[in-house]
């Protein structure tokens, strides 16, 4: 039987999306065709699920600004890997890996040049946007030109990468964000509320967004407005921080909602906060938005989503998701409006009892729904049907395996 072929996987620092797709990939690879290596600065619990799994990894210090010095000494350090574990293929993930993979891999101090596969995973900003600068235009060219295949999130990225770069067009390749489906617990949903200073009886609309003109952030506040004054006991949070904070701080104070709409600024547990809200509502393609609302579904949330390209692609044919024909405050007050009807699976630690009534949190939010008491919510509209249409459709398309094969695909077309 010959060899398994080495695999090495490049994981950038401080990219907990990456990284959670990485390991995705690397304990779902054909461990008789594929021996994977994981390289980077690994936190500790990525490292302790790869031995886990005896999976390898290896500290590897990827730079994170620009310095030609910093990018050599990894390349060097990477080149020596390569070597040393006899590698077959070098699979780097976003732009900082890429750049340090390039040099290790196609310098004349390499001995043979392995293939190299870059995936830019969700990027945070629309590609058009961060490669306006026509040095920047140039850079990325010449770096992804040293790939032998180029991965990305959507076939909007795709299209974009092919006007920035034609030359990658028969060597771009567009595999889906995979998930795997694991509900929060309400107890951790709770404390997650408690920490970000809004009620765990409450409904919770939240929206992520940069706080930059553009984003339709004035539309929310003013839809959350309405809702505001219609229902009882809902909350607004919004996550992204930007120069228009204080702006949209004003604003919301002006519509009434200081004492019902939190700014959360950037945080390093968007995925947490996901799973203390109800509604997430994604009104931009920026910061990675497609992938929190795949995590939102993913964990029993409902998304309102912008026509956006991206949201349109990702979001479009997904049950429990709502996509906006138009983004305005009318439209968003309607879509919040319908959203907060469905009524929720129940949980033990939501119900409360009293006698044969069951009563969850979102029981205070509308009064004009009249339930039968004798069967739980045997009016009103079931969440519990959808859910597993979202459950199948997530696996369907977003499933673990489907981004082991599509990659393991690749691979193989590069001859590993």
């Amino acid at each position: 039987m010959p060899d398994k072929a080495g695999i090495l996987q490049l994981v950038p620092r401080g990219d907990v999306d990456a990284a959670d797709q990485v390991r995705i990939l690397v304990e779902g690879l054909d461990r008789r065709r594929y021996q994977p290596l994981v390289a980077g600065e690994l936190t500790p619990q990525m490292r302790e699920r790869l031995s886990l799994q005896d999976i390898p990894w290896v500290y590897l210090a990827i730079p994170q600004a620009f310095s030609l010095g910093a990018y050599l000494v990894a390349a060097g350090q990477l080149r020596r890997l390569i070597q040393a574990r006899d590698i077959a293929l070098v699979h780097c993930h976003n732009m900082e890996t890429t750049a340090v993979a390039g040099l290790a891999s196609r310098s004349p101090g390499a001995d043979s040049a392995v293939p190299l596969v870059s995936s830019l995973h969700a990027p945070r900003e629309d590609l058009s946007a961060i490669y306006r600068s026509w040095r920047r235009r140039l850079g990325i060219r010449w770096l992804l030109s040293r790939c032998d295949g180029v991965i990305v999130p959507s076939q909007h990225d795709q299209e974009q990468a092919t006007r920035l770069a034609p030359q990658l067009q028969s060597r771009l390749h567009v595999i889906y964000p995979s998930l795997e489906r694991s509900p929060s617990r309400s107890l951790e949903a709770g404390i997650k509320r408690r920490q970000i200073g809004v009620h765990r009886e409450s409904a919770i609309i939240g929206l992520l967004s940069r706080l930059v003109p553009g984003q339709g952030i004035k539309s929310f506040l003013e839809a959350a407005a309405v809702i505001n004054k219609e229902l009882p006991n809902i909350e607004f949070v919004i996550i992204g921080e930007g120069p228009d904070r204080q702006q949209l701080e004003e604003l919301a104070h002006e519509l009434s909602l200081s004492g019902s709409c939190v700014f959360l600024g950037a945080r390093r547990d968007v995925r947490q906060i996901i799973t203390a809200l109800n509604i997430v509502v994604l009104l931009s393609d920026a910061d990675r938005a497609a992938l929190r609302g795949l995590q939102a579904l993913a964990g029993g949330r409902r998304v309102i989503a912008a026509p956006t390209p991206s949201l349109r692609e990702i979001f479009g044919p997904m049950p429990g998701a709502e996509l906006l024909e138009t983004a305005d405050s009318v439209q968003l007050a309607e879509a919040m409006r319908r959203q907060l009807h469905i009524t929720p699976q129940l949980e033990d630690s939501e119900l409360v009892l009293e006698e044969r009534r069951s009563i969850t949190y979102r029981d205070f939010l509308v009064s004009t729904t009249v339930y039968d008491l004798e069967r739980a919510w045997s009016s009103g509209t079931s969440a519990s049907d959808q859910d597993s249409a979202i459950a199948q459709a997530l696996e369907e398309r977003f499933g673990p395996q489907r981004l082991v094969a599509q990659v393991e695909s690749i691979y193989q077309n590069l001859g590993v």
